[in-house]
């Protein structure tokens, strides 16, 4: 009855035990028969609504043990005591689990599962226990990818750029599935790559190799965003307009939306999403002329992002040598606290003093990497810029915009003019990198 189904876990149905409980209501059976009363139920919750079903209908229930009879105090006594016996094992089990884990996790193991995209697992004999554990080492195939992957999201790319890069290079993920924008996205902010591993809300060492650096990571997590589940079968966003979220009404300042009329794309002031409905403009001649603009502005900016860039990433380095001292500080003030030398509001006080260091270096370390564009193409003149830009995606084109364009205003223009310049569409740009 419900094989492979657990009867421990909270929220599980257990279609078989639903479906003998309603034979029980309907007649069809008279005694419900168990090999031991802890594989019938497992909660006092299932212990009630068999006997509330047997007092109603007469059912008789036993096991090896015997015959329990519900109809008598004693029985259901007996019977309840069972269940909260079973309870307590499975809540027992439960804490037992969580605390290996839990231990797992602090020292860095691999805590078991599917193999993870760019590592093999491993099978070794584990002396303490007796059995065959499993470690996890590199999959040298899938790591070049990885690190490869990285560097171009590095260097500009989006993750769609990375997947179908990966989908050429015949790269699939561990169960035999093409690499969605989604899942590329997903291996590459994953703290396992950088051979770390999360214990009680922060990352730790792991004892695995690490395929990128700690630093790679953070960047990565600085670009996409942080790690997070996807909804199994849910919508993947894509992006359908390269000016949007940048193209502001010159008239009343809402964001602008895109809309398609007469088969051609336009932004447009919505008054549905509270603009003034004043403003619309043809997409094709507008996004043609800010790109114009943009590539006209890149050489200087990227020679000066270029001049900066060293500066840049030794800075970065020692607040993140910094973040890392303060970060080991505060895991030895636990010890002190733990060995007796501290008493508690010591600790507290001592803590609370380097976690104020550590935001602040958290906050300088997030405002150097906001300042500095990610995205960069490297051509030094406008052909080549413009060959850049034409092989990028969609998607890395408006992040390459989204570096240096702060707002794009666009104004309304007479009736019967449709001439972009400088006069109906004023470009924001962000400081200089």
């Amino acid at each position: 009855m419900d094989d492979n189904r657990s009867a421990w876990k909270e929220g599980i149905r257990r279609d078989d035990f639903e479906r003998m409980l309603g034979d029980v209501r309907a007649g069809r059976l008279d005694a419900i028969v168990s090999w031991q009363a802890d594989r019938l139920l497992r909660t006092v919750v299932d212990a009630s609504a068999i006997v509330a079903i047997a007092k109603q209908h007469g059912t008789l229930v036993a096991n090896v043990g015997g015959e329990l009879d519900l109809s008598t105090a004693a029985g259901r006594k007996k019977f309840y005591d069972l269940a909260m016996a079973a309870e307590y094992a499975s809540d027992l089990a439960s804490e037992r689990l969580k605390l290996k884990h839990a231990e797992l996790a602090a020292d860095g193991h691999w805590q078991g599962g599917p193999r993870p995209f760019g590592y093999d697992l491993e099978p070794y004999p584990d002396i303490a226990s007796g059995r065959v554990r499993y470690r996890l080492i590199v999959n040298e195939a899938e790591a070049k990818a990885i690190q490869e992957g990285a560097k171009a999201l590095l260097e500009g790319r989006g993750a769609a750029g990375v997947a179908k890069q990966w989908t050429k290079d015949g790269i699939r993920t561990t169960t035999g599935k093409a690499i969605t924008q989604v899942k590329a996205r997903e291996i590459l902010v994953s703290p396992r790559i950088a051979g770390l591993r999360r214990s009680d809300g922060k990352l730790v060492q792991a004892n695995w190799p690490a395929i990128i650096t700690r630093e790679q990571h953070e960047e990565l997590v600085a670009i996409l965003g942080p790690q997070r589940r996807q909804r199994p079968g849910g919508p993947t966003s894509h992006r359908k307009r390269l000016l949007g979220g940048l193209a502001f009404c010159g008239r009343c300042g809402h964001r602008l939306t895109g809309k398609v009329s007469f088969d051609r794309r336009r932004y447009y002031c919505d008054p549905k999403q509270g603009g003034c409905g004043g403003l619309v403009r043809a997409a094709e001649p507008l996004e043609a002329w800010v790109v114009s603009r943009l590539l006209l502005e890149l050489p200087e900016r990227l020679l000066e992002a270029a001049r900066r860039a060293p500066e840049e990433w030794e800075t970065l380095g020692r607040l993140m040598t910094a973040r890392q001292t303060e970060e080991d500080r505060l895991e030895g003030l636990a010890d002190l606290l733990a060995d007796g030398t501290w008493d508690r509001p010591t600790y507290l006080r001592q803590k609370k003093r380097v976690q104020v260091r550590i935001n602040d270096l958290e906050a300088k370390i997030s405002h150097l990497r906001a300042a500095a564009p990610r995205r960069r193409i490297k051509g030094a003149t406008i052909e080549e810029l413009q060959a850049e830009w034409e092989a990028l995606d969609l998607e890395e084109q408006h992040s390459l915009l989204g570096d240096h364009v702060k707002r794009i205003l666009v104004k309304p223009v007479g009736r019967g003019r449709h001439r972009i310049d400088k006069e109906s569409v004023e470009i924001i740009w962000r400081q200089a990198p």
